[in-house]
């Protein structure tokens, strides 16, 4: 049996920071080499393609809501957001 690309795991980045493009993507990317998926198998996982989710770590525009969400959900990553007082009221 052949081996394949040793997938070497990358560093959870800093989630404590302001959320941007570029967290996202660093998050999904360390999620997906910590599990030792590449970038194809990972893809086929989300159900999204492969371009798409090379979009999504390299913190393209563009890129659809719904697609990083997809990604997110697969590898495990939760989004939260927290309440806040409605001044309003």
């Amino acid at each position: 049996m052949a081996k394949g690309k040793q997938i070497k795991a990358l560093p959870t980045p800093d989630l404590a920071q302001p959320l941007s493009l570029k967290l996202i993507g660093d998050a999904i990317r360390a999620r997906r080499t910590q599990q030792r998926l590449d970038r194809k198998t990972a893809a086929m996982l989300c159900d999204v393609s492969v371009v798409t989710l090379g979009k999504i770590e390299n913190a393209s525009a563009g890129v659809r809501m719904e697609s990083v969400l997809k990604v997110m959900a697969a590898l495990g990553i939760k989004m939260k957001i927290d309440p806040w007082e409605n001044s309003d009221a």
